[in-house]
């Protein structure tokens, strides 16, 4: 009867393993989620996705603006305006405007797209006509 109990025992605690394991396996939807940062290895860097410039059109007037190649300078603009901001550059080789507005269920800043290293001058007009002229440097990152 002994080595019965024991089996039976050992099936118990076996069965309550599996279930805690089976308990950790569910997947469950939360209400929000929390984004966390990663720092990639200086090896995966070369893969990962560089993160845009973000600036406020009024602090542009007259300045150089650094922004990484292949990536962007978004305008952080009022919301609702987003389509009605226009620019242009010098040189679209070196950096080209990208119109914002709504677009598939999103709604999308304007900016400038920096595509080569190099530098050329930029033009930004906000809805009230006003036009901020500076220049844009693409650098290596």
């Amino acid at each position: 009867m002994i080595g019965r109990t024991a089996t039976h025992a050992s099936l118990i605690l076996v069965s309550a393993a599996v279930v805690a394991l089976l308990a950790g396996c569910t997947q469950e939807t939360p209400d929000a989620v929390t984004p966390t940062a990663v720092v990639p290895s200086p090896a995966a860097s070369a893969d990962q996705a560089l993160a845009p410039s973000v600036v406020t059109p009024g602090d542009l007037d007259g300045t150089d603006v650094s922004v990484v190649i292949a990536t962007s300078l978004v305008l952080a603009v009022p919301d609702g305006t987003e389509a009605e901001w226009t620019g242009t550059t010098d040189d679209v080789s070196i950096a080209e405007f990208s119109g914002g507005g709504p677009s598939e269920g999103a709604v999308f800043r304007p900016g400038f797209t920096a595509r080569a290293l190099g530098t050329t001058a930029a033009t930004l007009t906000g809805p009230d006509g006003k036009t901020e002229s500076f220049r844009i440097s693409v650098v290596a990152p």
